[in-house]
């Protein structure tokens, strides 16, 4: 996901008030959450499995869909909120990193610290790419937000708040119980809020953990981007340089 260009855009198209998530209803308990996250993890592979994954490195193809444009894509996750992306570098493109709630962007005068609308919008990105390990060891908690239907099939809604990042809505899919979709609204000021969106397919096993490897961005309704995964490898060496300007 190219965070410039998919905060950009949402800013352009999607003007006016927040946007209506799709699960329907209102109540919010925390009782069927806990069972639900139980078998999410279990989906994954298992609770004791995914407290191990301290790091994930994944590497792949991105293409761009309002500009035609596609190149490499890198991302280093290392937890607690440590997340560095590349996307496109060979063709100058952008450099970012997250390390606990700092962010810098590479630019044409180098790293230049992010705007606040963009740390929410790293650390919201943080927050889903970490999930479902970040359940094992209660960095995330979630709430029960209902039931409703996604591409056909049924799903559970979960709702993670944060004092940091706006609240992420996860769709669980009811029968496999993973991750099929994760968005999030960011307030933009005088212009409303718009809704960034990522909705997951492709799931492989790596490392004894199921990963998408296949990533859909979208802002509201457009399709903005695609990420291809090819390689995912857990728990490599990742040297602090990697979450520092450089």
């Amino acid at each position: 996901m190219h965070l410039r260009r998919f905060l950009t855009v949402t800013l352009t198209f999607l003007l006016g008030g927040a946007l209506v998530g799709p699960c329907r209803g209102d109540e919010r308990s925390v009782g069927p959450s806990v069972e639900i996250v139980a078998s999410v993890m279990k989906a994954y592979g298992g609770a004791d499995t995914l407290r191990k994954v301290r790091s994930v490195t994944a590497t792949g193809r991105i293409f761009e869909f309002l500009n035609g444009t596609s190149g490499s894509y890198s991302r280093y996750l290392e937890r607690p909120g440590k997340l560095r992306i590349e996307v496109m570098p060979e063709r100058g493109g952008e450099i970012r990193i997250l390390d606990g709630k700092q962010g810098w962007q590479r630019g044409s005068s180098g790293f230049q610290p992010v705007s606040t609308l963009e740390i929410q919008s790293m650390m919201y990105q943080y927050c889903y790419l970490s999930l479902p390990m970040g359940f094992v060891d209660g960095e995330y908690q979630a709430t029960y937000g209902g039931t409703a239907r996604h591409n056909g099939r049924e799903v559970y809604l979960l709702l993670i708040e944060s004092k940091s990042t706006p609240s992420v809505r996860i769709l669980i899919d009811a029968k496999s119980r993973l991750i099929a979709r994760v968005s999030a609204n960011f307030e933009t000021g005088m212009m409303g809020a718009g809704e960034l969106a990522t909705e997951y397919s492709d799931y492989r096993v790596a490392g004894g953990v199921l990963f998408p490897h296949k990533l859909t961005n979208y802002a509201g309704d457009m399709k903005l981007s695609e990420i291809v995964l090819t390689n995912i490898q857990l728990n490599r060496h990742l040297p602090s340089s990697l979450f520092a300007p450089e």
